[in-house]
């Protein structure tokens, strides 16, 4: 298992926090598995997440989508 530190923008951010927003689409330049965390961070607030599921079907070369669950959260 990694812990990944990425940037996402406040708009996604929240939209992941209102339960709109339920995966992530990324280049999978950091060999992201399945039990992998990921803190995602907007510079004020952060999440962290592990990813449940990843595909790469019908994504541009190299890119991936991953599903997720939550583990914690606050402010920076």
């Amino acid at each position: 298992m990694k812990l990944h530190d990425l940037k996402i923008k406040t708009e996604y951010l929240t939209a992941i926090l209102d339960g709109d927003k339920t995966f992530e689409i990324r280049k999978n330049d950091r060999d992201f598995k399945v039990g992998d965390r990921v803190r995602l961070n907007d510079g004020k607030r952060y999440l962290v997440i592990r990813i449940k599921y990843i595909t790469d079907f019908a994504q541009q070369g190299g890119y991936v989508v991953f599903s997720f669950d939550w583990i914690s959260g606050g402010a920076l």
